[in-house]
């Protein structure tokens, strides 16, 4: 058993600990990255990036 933040854990739930803070790390780095480039943005209006994207 490892003493983590959760508490005592085994090795296996502390890996499942890990790679979801990791995951949840990454989520928030996407999501600030889509916001600063206004993927989000509706009201930005179709400018050329609108219009060059085949569906």
């Amino acid at each position: 058993m490892r003493h983590t933040e959760y508490g005592y854990v085994s090795p296996a739930e502390n890996r499942c600990y890990h790679d979801l803070e990791r995951w949840l790390a990454d989520k928030k780095k996407r999501e600030r990255r889509a916001k600063k480039h206004g993927v989000f943005n509706l009201h930005k209006g179709g400018g050329v990036h609108a219009k060059s994207k085949t569906l």
